[in-house]
């Protein structure tokens, strides 16, 4: 896989799991976009150090479009938006 981006951001998080969900506070993160050379696969690399948590969220695309995502609970807005940023398009559905 091949490194297409990083960003970095501050935002309000949240821990979701099959039990409902918790506030954890405001904390920087960074997210990396990691791609496969035909696009169709790809990874973002969540990194939050002041809480010691790091998250892979996979990625599956079909003709540009995010088709399903692993990892993680709900797709987070960032990762939707440097997404799009990379010409990916994120089915409303996702959201």
């Amino acid at each position: 896989m091949n490194q297409a981006g990083t960003i970095n951001f501050t935002a309000s998080l949240l821990k979701h799991g099959s039990w409902g969900h918790r506030d954890m506070g405001i904390h920087p993160s960074s997210m990396t976009l990691w791609l496969a050379d035909n696009r169709r696969t790809g990874m973002i690399e969540w990194d939050i150090p002041s809480l010691g948590e790091f998250e892979n969220i996979g990625l599956w695309f079909e003709d540009g479009v995010l088709v399903d995502y692993d990892g993680v609970m709900a797709l987070p807005c960032e990762a939707m938006s440097m997404l799009r940023a990379y010409g990916f398009t994120v089915p409303e559905d996702m959201e």
